[in-house]
């Protein structure tokens, strides 16, 4: 029996032998492709909390087709997965908790405020007025004064040919050494000044509380 008739009479054989000779093509582009395209991310840049992959890749001289094809496969679905971390990272945003109103706030002697700086206690961040909701963080320096603070306070005036008019005032409860008050941004178009400070518990009884605060004039145009 010569070969050709011992691989007609054994097709099992023939069937050995694609599966090898497929083997050694795949094996070869895993390789080649393993050259030019780790298989670990590089960390090249961190913005905020988020930390950005990538991939190097050095092309060189690649004339094959099938190389080619492979790893335009894997740049489009590097590109999917990065769309689709974004997004998720978009619809998982999660909304900080605020401080709580201070409903029975009381001074049932005042008649004003002596208004101070509080640059040396807290810093104070405001959002922008083209969002929902209008936030306002507050930061402070040393925690032992915590628990000397009867309140937090925001006061908004609306200012009108250089006139300020009251328009809201509200008072919160302290949390920690960070806090957030959040209203509804409702304010119509026009220049508003915005107040946020505290007030010491020794004050509360005071004609003139002291109210240690920070202001920041801001217009909104839509």
């Amino acid at each position: 029996m010569n070969c050709k008739d011992f691989f007609y009479n054994n097709q099992w054989i023939k069937t050995i032998f694609w599966i090898i000779i497929t083997a050694i093509i795949t094996l070869g582009v895993e390789r080649s492709c393993s050259r030019i395209m780790p298989e670990d991310p590089i960390v090249v840049k961190e913005v905020s909390d988020t930390i950005k992959f990538v991939h190097s890749y050095d092309f060189g001289n690649i004339n094959d087709s099938l190389t080619n094809g492979y790893l335009r496969q894997r740049l489009e679905n590097i590109e999917l997965t990065q769309k689709y971390e974004e997004e998720i990272i978009k619809k998982g945003k999660i909304i900080r908790a605020s401080n709580s109103i201070m409903f029975d706030v009381s001074f049932p002697n005042k008649k004003g405020y002596i208004l101070h700086g509080a640059m040396s206690y807290f810093s104070f961040q405001m959002s922008s007025l083209s969002e929902r909701f209008i936030e306002f963080e507050v930061s402070f320096f040393d925690n032992l004064i915590l628990s000397e603070i009867y309140c937090l306070i925001l006061k908004v005036y609306k200012i009108e040919n250089n006139q300020r008019y009251y328009f809201e005032e509200q008072y919160y409860n302290v949390s920690n050494t960070y806090n957030l008050i959040r209203i509804a941004n409702y304010l119509p178009r026009g220049s508003f000044e915005f107040s946020v400070g505290f007030i010491l518990k020794k004050d509360r009884m005071a004609e003139y509380p002291n109210v240690y605060q920070t202001n920041r004039i801001v217009s909104k145009d839509f």
